[in-house]
């Protein structure tokens, strides 16, 4: 009788590990992807995907158009041209012939045997596909508007913007009307004459250190990156 038990619970663990095995995986979840970001960052080249290939989290799986993790069922991005997508490299913008795609919002679900965080809102509301540039420093315009990080730079001229060059972790830009700090306009100083002196001696430009020193024709400032505070200074 013992030995009658103890096969019949082998036998009942053999065939629950074999229809464990058999079952097929509850989530689709690719292999063999490609991811191209670090080949193609910093080369500013718009780059078409081909099948099991990424950039920048947008991933083609057949003919269809994945944004950010592809886990839990997540369901592809919709109205993507795929015959024209591409995407630009260490950036997070992607175009085709209708829009130009920014992951503005990434939700993320938690269930309890799957977790993943995906591409929800995308387009870039205005953005022309055609004209649409990459500028640096998170900036983007198509001419006629500007955009930073996929929103738009309220009130931005996109025919006269310009990045102000500097440091890697400067990112001041002007147009005719105004000075840029990002997303912020720097009221205080003029655009027409505002400057950056990579040859100032009170410069301390070293990874994240500062300050930095900018200025116009009538003021100079200190600019430090790690508090985002600006500070008068005598002009020289």
């Amino acid at each position: 009788m013992k030995r009658l038990i103890i096969l019949t619970l082998l036998l009942t663990a053999f065939a629950t590990t074999w229809i464990g095995c058999s079952r097929k995986p509850k989530y689709f979840e690719p292999t063999g992807i490609n991811d191209r970001t670090k080949e193609l960052a910093g080369k500013n080249v718009w780059t078409y995907l081909n099948n099991k290939e990424s950039i920048d989290e947008y991933t083609r799986v057949g003919d269809s158009i994945f944004g950010g993790e592809i886990a839990c069922n997540v369901k592809p991005l919709t109205g993507i041209d795929i015959k024209t997508f591409k995407a630009l490299a260490g950036t997070n913008y992607a175009k085709d012939t209708s829009h130009v795609y920014y992951p503005l919002e990434i939700p993320c679900i938690d269930y309890t045997d799957c977790g993943v965080c995906y591409y929800g809102k995308i387009i870039i509301e205005n953005a022309n596909p055609i004209s649409f540039r990459y500028l640096g420093k998170d900036y983007a315009s198509d001419g006629k508007y500007v955009f930073v990080r996929g929103e738009l730079l309220q009130g931005a001229d996109g025919a006269t913007f310009k990045i102000v060059e500097g440091p890697q972790y400067f990112c001041f830009a002007t147009d005719k009307n105004n000075v840029y700090k990002r997303n912020r306009i720097f009221k205080e100083a003029d655009p027409l004459t505002f400057y950056y002196n990579k040859n100032d001696p009170r410069n301390k430009v070293v990874q994240y250190e500062a300050p930095y020193i900018i200025g116009d024709k009538n003021n100079e400032w200190e600019y430090d990156p790690l508090t985002d505070q600006f500070k008068k200074v005598d002009k020289k």
